[in-house]
């Protein structure tokens, strides 16, 4: 074969040989078996390669980490990797390891990983962030289902609850950190998160689970595989959950009044079209009811349906691997308060985004990425007075340059030429025009570059620098332009993007001694026009919200971890990750009136540490987390309008636990707990988190 090709061929039919080898003809084949010497080759590079469904889809994980003892991804490059060689600083949760978290939602997975924050505001609503910055509706982590967004940029944050997938779906979860725009696009400035699936192909899943327990929870799910022969194969899961909210105050502001529920369905089919052609086909439904913390730190009562449909076909060809793919998702949100000068909000937002890339190599050291993409967003206006969108269309190549056996550098760059428009009347007295909204237009680079090198078989050493684009949302740029009872609720097509730039030097060492790994980052962030969506009001216009860049922040902080096993049945964790944020606003902009204080609202500490033990029949595993005081941000009774402010979070720990017994080869009861030290414990400025419990019986093959 042409060394210019892409041996696509050989790469959807990983997993046949046991012998890597004989994978080696393949391009991203021998990307993997040359893991074993070098990998780390760059870093942006590898962040370049798409990490696209199709490709998450084709490959056969479950006979790659056999091979390889190690899980396997593709989303860091767009090309099987070995975890341990991910040319960034990249954690991986594996299936087994979601399943004895004993969790019940991702949150619940994430907040036991190192470098995550999780705020738990109710019982089903949770914000999570990488490395600080977390708040109600955290706009800066991007989260994907197999490549595809599922992150709501109508408003800047992921309902989680919304998700249309089940914890048993999942074969991995795989945390990016730091900036990754060039790869994703805008918005993923803090890091990314791309859950991966099982992959109706090659994976045989079967698996039915019902959990009972406090806060009334009733939670079922069902997963099922079918296999079309050698040609495809089929992937339909069904969920549901409820359970009832954190007890609630009286005096809380804006406290919920509804209980917990989600359903969802999801359907994934893999086709073979040829020998060198695959394609995925993927369709799906979702409903919740939820309180919800907003960004202003007012309690929604909340209500989402959701739907999306994908098309991805790729294939081997005469210039490269080439891959193209389109989906289009659509979520409707209505949200109610307590709080009568606050309207009843009701959005709905369609996003379509269309994709084609090709990989190919020119001589044996030089891999090179090129790839378009054009996105479509749209909203009606609060009230539906008025419709707003943006299109994006974006140009991204990158360059692998392996420059020896222990030495790459990888740069990637994406350009990304962004569009607004907005149609219908807008409200008397605001001042503004919608010629303001369709002249505007932005014009941004970003980029990861890096250098890894890897003196010998255990130590792997990163160099990286990355550009990222943080896009304010649709409601930022005039989404919620309506007049409520107290004035008029505003966005404004003038902001600026939040840039986030961030250095960082890594270490990586394996210990066989312990069957673990060392891991060590040192990272300074620098976050430019940070965006605040109450930065001040002008009564005398009648104004009651009005977003805007309010002024610039910086973080520096490491992350030290450390894992291993020991007497052959126990296994171990831990992990310290400080981390301190300063901030530098621009002059009049307060805390109550912007909602926004990073630098004290973030624990400067937080120790993670786990302990599993599993013999026979039984398995145990537990989790301990430790966050210093810090503060949190809460609004005030009076005034209703511009009064947040900080309210003391004292240090805490929490235990998470999980004990199951398998009663046969296919049934396996568990009993978990989450915040098992107290019933109920104040972690951030919201709800008391109580205490749960809860009894789980699955069934698997």
């Amino acid at each position: 074969m042409d060394s210019s090709r892409i041996g696509f061929r050989r790469l959807l039919k990983v997993g046949s040989s046991t012998n890597p080898s004989r994978w080696a003809p393949s391009f991203a084949m021998r990307l993997l078996h040359r893991s074993f010497r070098l990998q780390p080759w760059a870093i942006v590079l590898p962040l370049l390669f798409t990490a696209s469904p199709v490709c998450a889809q084709s490959i056969d994980y479950g006979a790659s980490e056999q091979v390889f003892g190690e899980p396997i991804t593709s989303s860091v490059t767009g090309s099987p990797q070995r975890s341990s060689d991910v040319p960034s600083t990249t954690e991986i949760i594996t299936a087994d390891e979601i399943r004895r978290s004993g969790a019940y939602d991702i949150p619940g997975v994430l907040r036991h990983v190192a470098g995550i924050d999780v705020l738990q505001w109710h019982s089903d609503d949770a914000d999570v962030a990488v490395r600080g910055y977390d708040q109600p509706y955290s706009p800066s982590l991007l989260v994907l289902i197999d490549g595809r967004q599922v992150y709501a940029d109508y408003y800047g944050y992921t309902p989680w609850s919304a998700l249309p997938i089940e914890l048993a779906d999942i074969r991995q979860i795989e945390v990016v950190k730091g900036p990754n725009s060039a790869l994703f696009g805008f918005n993923a400035v803090g890091g990314v998160i791309n859950i991966i699936t099982f992959n109706p192909l090659y994976d045989h899943v079967n698996s039915a689970s019902f959990s009972s327990g406090t806060q009334g929870l009733a939670d079922g799910s069902i997963v099922s595989t079918f296999k079309l022969g050698d040609a495809g194969g089929v992937r339909i899961s069904a969920g549901a959950r409820s359970d009832d909210d954190f007890s609630v105050s009286e005096s809380a502001l804006g406290a919920g009044t509804q209980s917990d529920n989600r359903a969802e369905l999801n359907v994934l089919a893999v086709v073979r079209l040829g020998r060198n052609v695959v394609s995925d086909f993927e369709a799906t439904t979702s409903s919740s009811n939820e309180p919800e913390l907003s960004s202003g730190y007012i309690t929604y009562d909340t209500h989402y349906d959701t739907k999306s449909v994908k098309l991805q076909v790729a294939g081997d060809t005469a210039i490269g691997l080439v891959q193209a793919s389109a989906y289009t998702n659509w979520i409707s949100f209505q949200g109610s308060s307590t709080i009568p000068e606050f309207p009843n909000v009701q959005l709905d937002n369609q996003v379509t985004v269309t994709q084609l890339q090709d990989v190919f190599k020119v001589g044996s050291h030089h891999t090179l990425r090129a790839a378009v993409e054009y996105r479509h967003n749209t909203m009606p206006t609060l009230a539906n007075i008025g419709q707003i969108s943006y299109d994006v269309a974006s140009v991204t190549g990158m360059w692998d340059w392996t420059a020896t056996p222990s030495l790459a550098m990888t740069n990637a760059i994406r350009l990304d030429d962004f569009t607004l428009e907005r149609n219908g009347p807008v409200p008397a007295g605001y001042g503004l025009t919608n010629a303001e909204w369709n002249g505007r237009a932005l014009r941004e680079p970003s980029f990861n570059s890096g250098l890894v090198w890897r003196p010998g078989a255990a130590d792997t050493f990163r160099l990286t620098a990355a550009r990222g684009v943080q896009l304010p949302s649709l409601a930022d740029l005039g989404g919620l332009l309506v007049s409520s009872p107290l004035g008029i609720v505003s966005g404004i097509p003038t902001l600026n993007p939040v840039i986030v730039m961030n250095y960082e030097l890594g270490w990586d060492r394996t210990l066989p001694s312990t069957g673990g790994r060392f891991r060590l980052s040192v990272y300074h962030e620098t976050l430019q026009n940070i965006l605040a969506f109450e930065a001040g009001s002008d009564y005398s216009a009648g104004l009651i919200s009005i977003p805007a860049n309010i002024g610039d922040s910086e973080a520096t902080g490491l992350e030290l971890s450390l894992d291993g096993r020991f007497r052959r049945y126990w296994r171990w964790g831990a992990s310290y990750t400080p981390e301190i944020i300063r901030d530098s606003f621009e002059p009049g902009f307060t805390l109550a009136t912007t909602a926004v204080n990073d630098a004290q609202t973030t624990p400067v500490h937080v120790v993670n540490l786990n302990l599993g033990w599993a013999r026979g029949r039984w398995e145990t595993q537990g989790y301990l987390r430790y966050e210093s005081a810090f503060y949190g941000i809460e609004r005030s009774a009076e005034p209703v309008i511009n009064g947040e402010v900080l309210t003391p979070i004292p240090d805490y720990v929490s235990v998470d636990s999980r004990i199951a017994y398998k009663l046969s080869d296919r049934f396996t009861l568990s009993l978990s707990g989450q915040n098992l030290l107290s019933a109920q414990q104040l972690q951030t400025s919201g709800l008391e988190v109580e205490r749960r419990v809860f009894l789980s019986l699955q069934s698997r093959p």
